[in-house]
């Protein structure tokens, strides 16, 4: 739990994740406002928490992202906290095989969204004494991810733009992380049984299994924002978290943040020749050509 009261902005809040997160956050006392598509979805989200004030908005359209902008202006002098969760499947299929304007959107909204919203609001970002931008990096941003490609790239390069964000935004103070939740079950794997095992692939089965015999619980991502919007998460910045898999909450994680900043570990990158273990034959052989 952060260790003041904050004011946090939420794209996507109007289900899934981001519906939790707005629930979540606002009984911790901190003010909430949410953004999305569909405005009953933001109203019954509002309804699940208090202090939580919503505006329906495109997060891929940069004139809505303005109207927002000028909507969340009148109501906080600045933002402590920028969460940036929409996102979709979007295209699913072989890549050659989707329809080009649905992968195209899916990339706008992944990704675009991310840039939008944080370029946008990065004015009120900066009145803060806390500066925090948290992304949601997804399947597919680390490794292949089968007939999900624009879902895939669009988060890796959610993954790349974060790192980016952190290096370009350290003078001004303002940490930016990215979270990988797992599979957490939501409205988001609607599409995947809608477009069928033919569609997905192995996804299709995955995601059916998964969603019958459970799946990472909400809470567990929920309470990793928790950790990094508090002073626990200290100056961490341009990494990826997993929820599920990092031991984020523990206080030995707390204790190395420096030595982790310093490091290339939870981020994005080449593995190199050198980076092989030394018993690897690939390495030694490798290294031996001039």
């Amino acid at each position: 739990m952060s260790d003041k009261l904050l004011n946090i902005l939420i794209t996507g809040g109007g289900s899934g994740i981001g519906t939790e997160l707005a629930k979540a956050l606002s009984s911790d006392g901190h003010n909430v406002v949410i953004c999305g598509r569909r405005i009953t979805k933001l109203k019954n989200s509002a309804k699940s928490g208090k202090n939580i004030r919503f505006f329906k908005c495109d997060v891929s359209n940069e004139k809505n992202v303005k109207k927002f902008f000028n909507y969340v202006k009148k109501n906080f002098s600045y933002i402590d906290v920028i969460i940036n969760n929409a996102g979709v499947f979007g295209a699913i299929g072989r890549f050659d095989r989707t329809d080009s304007k649905l992968w195209k959107k899916t990339f706008d909204i992944n990704t675009f969204g991310v840039y939008l919203i944080t370029k946008n609001f990065l004015p009120l970002l900066l009145k803060s004494n806390v500066k925090k931008v948290i992304n949601f990096a997804g399947g597919g941003a680390f490794s292949p991810f089968e007939n999900y490609s624009a879902y895939a790239v669009s988060k890796a390069s959610v993954v790349r733009l974060s790192e980016n964000m952190a290096v370009e935004l350290k003078s001004d103070g303002v940490k930016v992380n990215c979270i990988a939740p797992g599979f957490v079950a939501t409205e988001l794997h609607e599409a995947t049984l809608k477009a069928g095992e033919s569609t997905a692939g192995i996804q299709y089965r995955i995601t059916k299994e998964k969603l019958e015999i459970g799946s990472v619980p909400v809470e567990v991502p929920v309470n990793c924002v928790r950790f990094l919007i508090s002073n626990d998460a200290g100056e961490l910045t341009g990494k990826t978290i997993s929820a599920n898999f990092d031991k984020w909450h523990n206080k030995v994680f707390k204790n190395y943040i420096k030595e982790i900043n310093d490091s290339d570990l939870y981020t994005l990158r080449r593995i190199n020749i050198v980076n092989l273990n030394k018993n690897d034959k690939l390495r030694d052989t490798l290294l031996k050509i001039k």
